[in-house]
């Protein structure tokens, strides 16, 4: 009787260790946990192995373009995803994504901590954690002299073939600019606005880097004016090749800002729903959201956390634009902004 009890206690032992992931048995590979974000996304490298240590598992970050490009790819795949978690749906795409069902319903651990302003964001959606936000405004190069004040007297002929934004359809800053100056002049009247900066003579990039790193006067382009981040004069002191004491660009607040809010959700269908689960929880620890300032360059959604001492040239006195829009609006922005500005 001991030995037939001994061999069906085997027996079962082993059928229970077959029905176990081979990681779970000891003898297998990690389970491979695949993250659709945009070409932005940056996070230290030894973070994401402490994250894959805690959890057996593989990170494979897939990127998947600019912001708007990669929620696209989450729309088309909905359901059936290539990955198991998406980060960097913002507060102006996240609406699209929805509809559309690329979300599975999560409350992060910590979502409580996030400022309920932040929240609101997304319409407190169940499938969105917000992570980290910034704001687009205007860097000046400080050898130009005085900067402008206003998003007015960026009309004027002082300024005429001085600035540089990007193009909304194709970049996400030049997006969020657009918003800003949509809830700074008003519906009917933003236009009137960006026909003006057409005559002035404003420059049209397709993207940000563009921009900043071709066209930019402090780069070796040729206007002072750039649309960038607010925290653009920080990253400047962070990559100098040789210490500098102060940047060499200063933002200009010309009036409320867009706040771009990004978030991560876990993607309906995933793989590996606990463990996407579990890095969604992840982005919100507090040695996750201390590294935002170093690697992506924008503000963490957790209040209260030491930051380097060069961060001290991103924390500026920004007031958020108030804006709403539903996504067939900002379609419209960006259809009629591309009748003004490329007719």
């Amino acid at each position: 009787m001991r030995v037939r009890a001994w061999l069906w206690i085997a027996v079962a032992g082993l059928a229970a260790a077959a029905a176990l992931p081979l990681s779970a048995c000891g003898g297998g590979s990690p389970t491979e946990l695949v993250v659709l974000t945009h070409d932005s996304f940056d996070v230290n490298k030894d973070l994401l192995a402490g994250f894959e240590r805690e959890h057996d598992a593989k990170v494979t970050i897939l990127k998947g373009g600019d912001a708007n490009a990669m929620v696209n790819r989450a729309v088309l795949s909905a359901g059936k995803p290539e990955a198991d978690v998406l980060f960097g749906v913002d507060n102006l795409s996240y609406q699209r994504a929805l509809a559309a069902g690329v979300f599975a319903p999560y409350r992060a651990v910590r979502r409580g901590e996030v400022a309920a302003e932040l929240r609101s964001q997304f319409g407190d959606a169940a499938e969105l954690t917000p992570v980290d936000y910034g704001f687009v405004a205007l860097n000046f190069d400080k050898k130009a002299g005085a900067p402008p004040k206003s998003f007015d007297e960026l009309a004027d002929a002082k300024w005429r073939g001085k600035l540089v934004v990007e193009d909304p359809a194709t970049s996400s800053p030049g997006l969020q600019f657009l918003a800003s100056t949509v809830a700074h002049f008003g519906e009917g009247k933003w236009q009137a606005f960006w026909r003006a900066l057409r005559a002035n003579d404003v420059r049209v990039a397709d993207g940000w880097e563009t921009a900043y790193y071709r066209d930019f006067s402090p780069n070796g382009g040729d206007r002072p004016l750039v649309v960038s981040y607010t925290t653009s004069p920080a990253a400047e002191v962070f990559f100098a090749k040789q210490p500098i004491s102060e940047p060499p660009t200063v933002n200009v607040i010309p009036g409320p800002l867009f706040r771009q809010v990004e978030a991560v959700g876990v993607l309906k269908g995933a793989r590996h729903e606990a463990l996407a689960r579990a890095f969604v929880d992840f982005m919100l620890s507090d040695r996750f959201q201390a590294q935002i300032p170093e690697t992506m360059f924008v503000y963490p959604v957790i209040a209260g956390l030491s930051t380097p001492e060069w961060w001290k040239w991103a924390q500026v006195d920004v007031k958020p634009a108030t804006i709403a829009a539903s996504q067939p609006e900002i379609e419209r922005w960006i259809s009629e902004w591309t009748s003004i500005m490329k007719r």
